[in-house]
């Protein structure tokens, strides 16, 4: 259904952590609404084979971050092969795909125009998101996530600690 005439909205959907984008493309369904609705949808996938995770590190300075500067040359390389609506680019993702989604709100806002996180794993601290300019975001996470907390706390899965979800939806609501 894309249309190149007409400016189309971009969904970047981010696996979660030792994962693959087509696990995340046949999770979603945003093939499916994509074509009913004549959204792009993109699904990059994290370092490592055949199972990736999205990495939130190795910069000092969080546009540095090579994952957002892969998403960010990825949704240029997207925008020189198709009409997308610089208005409508948003990031989705699960587990450590959405806190990519929220790094990306965080370091791309004028780019990204909403996110949204299911059972998001946040490991950076709020620190590191230098831009208060707001985004729309949506959020989902059950209260017996066990690799997740909703409580927050460490877990296997993760060096560091996660926060608690409704303390960090509360700092995302105040930003």
């Amino acid at each position: 259904g894309y249309d190149p005439a007409k400016p189309t909205p971009l969904v970047i959907s981010l696996h979660g952590a030792m994962n693959w984008p087509a696990f995340e493309m046949h999770m979603t369904g945003w093939n499916r609404v994509a074509d009913e609705n004549g959204v792009i949808v993109a699904y990059p996938g994290g370092e490592g084979a055949p199972l990736g995770i999205f990495n939130l590190a190795g910069s000092r300075t969080p546009s540095r971050m090579p994952d957002i500067v892969f998403i960010s040359a990825l949704i240029d390389r997207l925008q020189s092969t198709y009409n997308i609506d610089p208005a409508r680019i948003y990031a989705d993702g699960l587990s450590n795909g959405g806190g990519v989604a929220f790094a990306l709100s965080c370091t791309l806002p004028h780019r990204i125009a909403a996110v949204g996180l299911v059972a998001s794993a946040q490991i950076l601290p709020w620190a590191w998101c230098p831009d208060a300019r707001p985004v729309p975001m949506i959020a989902f996470h059950g209260t017996a996530d066990p690799l997740t907390r909703y409580e927050g706390g460490k877990v296997w899965i993760a060096p560091d600690p996660f926060p608690s979800i409704p303390d960090w939806s509360e700092k995302w609501a105040r930003r």
